[in-house]
């Protein structure tokens, strides 16, 4: 991939023109310097003033030799010299705007459930085996243009997210209607419910569904969340790869009894022993199938809440600037913690939390006794302008690098602040887990929204809420949802480690009345590679498409085996065009898998 950075913005006069050409690190592989202009940055043309001044300095005396083209044309001319330029192997690590990551709660939770909606919608399309919604390109679009910049960054004024909260709310509540009905075409009449996993991979974790009763055969039990939802938990359950169970109701739950202990100060579990603090945090954390202790040394206690003052010299919902992190300080406004639930399935315990400037948190630690995972459902009521807020987990790891998911496939960042580079990067990016490990153990810390993390010596920081208040004047303020989790693990960093609970965290199982007799959609027998989607094709056939990618970095071949017959399978672009027809034998495709890389199939029947 050719890239070139810019390293002029706005409006470009003749002094900025000539600096930007005379700092060229690469002169001996190229010369060029592509400096774009126009009014503002949102997507203006340039100004009749503009173009004067660039023809004028097309004949300064001792200025470069300029001239005017699209970037298009720019990229042409420099990929001519493509072999002389210069190889990077690294992210493009912007050093600025690390705010972005975490600024409007709302924009980034909303962002992530439309994604997911719409990738259940189109997937229960496929499996409905109906045509293509007809609203489909509609709320794909909506979600598209609200991803557009400073909108999913949260760099806009107040009335862009007034009318992105209406639009995105309004796309989630279609596409999940849209998936039920799909979905209502598979099952029966019956009372009992079926549960469906959409995901490529087995699934043994909880489901938390709407339903009245217990589940008959099913260690089951009720409870209500943060939010106020009255659920039903059900364990003890195996959803195989796109594939299904159905759970009879009944109206008294099965006689299991809970695995937990709790008595106020310590809680066991079948993974853990956990000991808390007097300020609500856990001062101690054994994973028992291992027998390591979890908090480091001397360090902070896990899921410890940290809070400072973020006020940046400039770009207020922008950036995050390096003090704020040697500012923060835990937060010591425990109020209290009660068990609202135990079980079976789960025990449930809600603390309560005096933040400080007017902000309070309620917050539900769950742990399951099917799954390691440890989730806090969090509900943040902000009121605190201008100050960061973060969740701290100091882990007993030795990692020189932490892997951080990004969309198809993860990147590994240092640890440690060794160079300049190293250090700058105190804020990064990561999609649905951050994950630490040694050769034989290791955890990774999951969300559902949040998009800032700090992982500096291990301990991984995840940023929870901020309060810039320009250029939009809200602040954030108001009352949020969200949900991380920590997840140990034994072995190293691995797709069934770090991938997979990060889906089941963001793609819960679905629950539909009725029962459903049908067996799983595919079949895919490399453990790293995921079907991040199925979709119906694009050009309004009855086909579909499966879009699969390696998830761990690992060279792999995977066989993509169909349930339901198809006559043709054929190696598409991203756009769905054709490339090359594949070997279909007995409805399975082989494919090999370069690391990280992304294969689309379209399926005939």
């Amino acid at each position: 991939m050719i890239v070139h950075f810019p390293c002029t913005h706005g409006f470009p006069d003749v002094a900025a023109a000539y600096g930007s050409v005379a700092g060229i690190s690469t002169k001996d592989a190229t010369d060029l310097r592509l400096v774009a202009f126009g009014f503002g940055d949102g997507g203006g043309g340039p100004t009749a003033g503009m173009l004067e001044t660039a023809a004028r300095a097309a004949k300064a005396p001792g200025m470069p030799e300029v001239e005017s083209m699209s970037v298009s044309q720019f990229m042409h001319e420099l990929e001519e010299q493509k072999e002389a330029l210069p190889v990077y192997g690294d992210e493009l690590y912007l050093e600025y705007h690390r705010g972005t990551l975490t600024q409007l709660h709302d924009v980034k939770r909303m962002n992530r459930k439309a994604e997911y909606a719409f990738r259940n919608m189109e997937y229960f399309n496929v499996l409905a085996g109906e045509p293509k919604h007809p609203e489909s390109d509609k709320w794909l679009k909506t979600i598209l243009k609200n991803q557009f910049h400073d909108v999913l960054p949260g760099t806009a004024i107040t009335e862009v997210f007034d009318l992105y909260r209406k639009e995105m709310r309004e796309v989630i509540e279609d596409l999940n209607l849209a998936a039920g009905k799909f979905a209502d075409k598979l099952t029966d009449d019956s009372d009992s419910i079926t549960l469906f996993n959409t995901l490529s991979f087995d699934r043994h974790d909880p489901a938390a569904v709407e339903a009245d009763g217990y589940a008959k055969n099913q260690p089951s039990q009720r409870y209500t969340d943060v939010c106020g939802r009255e659920l039903l938990a059900i364990g003890s359950l195996t959803l195989p790869a796109f594939g299904n169970v159905s759970i009879d109701i009944t109206s008294k739950p099965l006689p299991v009894s809970s695995p937990f202990i709790y008595d106020g100060r310590k809680l066991s579990t079948p993974y853990a022993d956990i000991v808390f603090d007097e300020n609500g945090a856990i001062s101690s954390f054994t994973d028992k199938p291992s027998g390591r202790e979890m908090r480091r040394p001397g360090g902070e206690p896990l899921n410890t809440f940290l809070f400072a003052e973020d006020v940046p010299f400039m770009y207020d919902n922008w950036e995050i600037e390096p003090d704020v992190m040697e500012k923060l300080k835990p937060v010591y406004g425990f109020t209290g913690r009660t068990l609202v639930s135990d079980g079976p399935v789960e025990i449930r315990l809600r603390s309560t939390y005096d933040i400080g400037d007017g902000t309070a948190l309620t917050q539900d630690m769950v742990c399951y006794a099917d799954t390691p995972r440890i989730d806090f459902h969090t509900l943040i009521d902000w009121n605190s302008p201008h100050r960061l807020l973060k969740a701290a987990f100091d882990l007993n790891l030795k990692a020189d690098r932490a892997r951080c998911e990004i969309q198809y496939g993860a990147i590994e960042r240092p640890t440690a602040a060794n160079t300049s580079w190293d250090k700058a990067k105190f804020e990064v990016c990561n999609r649905n887990y951050t994950d630490l490990s040694e050769p034989d153990f290791g955890a990774a810390l999951l969300n559902d929204c949040k998009y800032g993390i700090s992982i500096r010596d291990c301990n991984l920081r995840l940023s929870l809420h901020r309060g810039g208040d320009h250029p939009d004047v809200t602040g954030d303020r108001g009352v949020h949802e969200l949900t991380y989790a920590i997840y140990p693990h034994e072995g190293s960093f691995s797709a069934g480690n770090a991938a997979y609970p990060g889906y089941e965290l963001n793609v819960p199982i679905v629950s539909v009345k009725g029962k459903a007799d049908i067996p799983s959609f595919a079949k895919i027998d490399a453990p790293n590679v995921i079907a991040e989607s199925v979709k119906p094709a694009e050009d309004g056939s009855d086909s579909f498409v499966i879009r699969l990618y390696e998830c761990q970095g690992s060279h792999t071949t995977a066989n993509i085996s169909l349930t339901a017959p198809v006559t043709q399978a054929v190696y598409t672009n991203f756009l769905e065009d054709e490339k090359y027809p594949l070997i279909l034998e007995n409805n399975t495709v082989s494919l090999d898998f370069r690391p990280f890389e992304i294969k689309t199939v379209r399926f005939s029947g």
